[in-house]
């Protein structure tokens, strides 16, 4: 009797998952093939209906997800998989499925799973290895990068910084991105003449934000005399080093100190900003550099004072009161936006101000200038729901970056069924964009 019982449970169950399978709707089975325009169809009837959900969304974002990487194929494969990064996890087996292939695209695939933590250096070495054996045709140079990439264990050392003297740029980056992970003593004098003599600028700044890794005094003090040699990008990076862990209290900050009182424009801001963070002794004085800088200069270092300063600082809001009315354009926008998205858990702003912010930002959101779409992203990012219709409209620009923002920003604000249409965009990278958004949301 009782196994009767249990043969009727099992094909009851067996039916009931069958039936859910049979449930899918129109439009995730149409994501699932890949019929873009298939799916516009089904999305738009189902958003007619009012049947489409957020649950419902999500399905098919993950549907539309899964698809991209399964049908990624070289010559751009690997570049579209890039879109997927910020929701590999959700997207796991997908990837996987994907790097048991035979092309450069599954490469990609597992480097993605290497990075966001699904799979470990040893089998990313045993996949490099037993695909270079097969000799795989079209992906010699991501292989060797790869390989690079995962050259993070105490014995790699050599290998390591050998590979950062190859001839291709790309496995230099990746031994280089490999440095800062494993943070080996040994590396520093190769990651001190990568930073000086790399051709690559990315190599170049991967350098040194592993000198910050390594620190000690040996490195705060390689990097001052780097800094003389360097352009404006690089001693922001530099700055950023002396900030690290490791870095700060073992001459970093004496350096950061010395770069707020002695230097100008970015460099000195960055270092401003690293202080700040880092608080201490310091920080008082590092604010007021930030201060000065958001009062008066170029309007590009003004902007980038306004987004590094702390706005929980009495003395911050000051001159970021004053920004707000600034006759430069840019200047104003990053003040009112700062006032607009600060979060009630860093700092409590009187409700009055943060309202005169959002009615400033208002004014501008109407127009179809950048300024505007930006306006409409502050908005969105802000929990600002006065800026949905807007952004509905926005899913029929002609311009896939205007799309994008707009599908974008009314995920963020909790309207994933009015940001649906966008994964049958025709531009797969907006599809993918709004997809991860979907998927991050969940």
């Amino acid at each position: 009797m009782l196994r009767a019982l249990s043969g009727s449970l099992l094909a009851a169950l067996l039916s009931l998952a069958a039936a859910a399978g049979c449930a899918r709707s129109a439009s995730v089975r149409a994501a699932e093939a890949g019929s873009y325009e298939e799916l516009r169809r089904a999305l738009a009837e189902e958003l007619r209906r009012g049947s489409l959900d957020s649950d419902e969304a999500r399905a098919i974002a993950r549907a539309v997800a899964e698809g991209e990487i399964a049908r990624a194929a070289p010559p751009l494969g690997g570049e579209r998989l890039g879109e997927i990064r910020t929701c590999a996890r959700h997207v796991e087996d997908a990837l996987a499925e994907r790097a048991a292939g035979s092309d450069g695209v599954a490469v990609a695939a597992e480097l993605i799973l290497f990075e966001a933590g699904l799979t470990d250096a040893e089998s990313v070495k045993r996949y490099a290895a037993e695909s270079a054996a097969a000799k795989r045709p079209g992906e010699r140079a991501a292989l060797r990068a790869l390989a690079a990439r995962a050259l993070v264990a105490p014995g790699d050392g050599a290998a390591r910084r050998a590979r950062m003297l190859d001839g291709d740029q790309e496995v230099r980056a990746s031994a280089l991105r490999a440095a800062i992970a494993a943070a080996d003593p040994g590396d520093r004098g190769a990651l001190l003449e990568a930073a000086r003599l790399d051709p690559y600028p990315l190599a170049r700044t991967l350098a040194i934000r592993a000198s910050g890794a390594l620190g000690g005094e040996g490195i705060a003090l390689a990097l001052r005399d780097l800094w003389v040699l360097s352009d404006e990008p690089r001693r922001e990076a530099i700055a950023e080093a002396w900030a690290a862990p490791r870095a700060l209290d073992a001459g970093g900050r004496a350096q950061l100190r010395w770069a707020i009182s002695t230097q100008r424009g970015a460099p000195a801001i960055a270092a401003a900003r690293a202080l700040a963070r880092a608080g201490g002794a310091d920080a008082g004085e590092a604010v007021s550099v930030l201060v000065r800088a958001i009062d008066s200069g170029p309007g590009r270092d003004r902007v980038y004072a306004i987004l590094s300063a702390p706005i929980e600082d009495a003395a911050v809001r000051a001159a970021l009161a004053k920004a707000q009315v600034d006759p430069e354009d840019a200047v104003a926008f990053a003040a009112n936006a700062r006032y607009v998205e600060a979060s009630p858990d860093v700092v409590a702003l009187p409700p009055r101000e943060r309202a005169a912010a959002v009615a400033w930002m208002m004014k501008l959101v109407g127009g179809a200038s950048t300024r505007a779409v930006l306006a409409r992203g502050v908005l969105a990012r802000a929990g600002v729901r006065q800026a949905v219709p807007l952004l509905e409209r926005d899913l029929r620009s002609r311009e896939h970056p205007v799309r994008e923002a707009a599908g974008v920003g009314l995920v963020e604000l909790g309207e994933l069924p009015r940001a649906a249409l966008l994964l049958a965009d025709a531009e797969p990278r907006v599809r993918l964009a709004i997809a991860c958004a979907m998927l991050r949301a969940s």
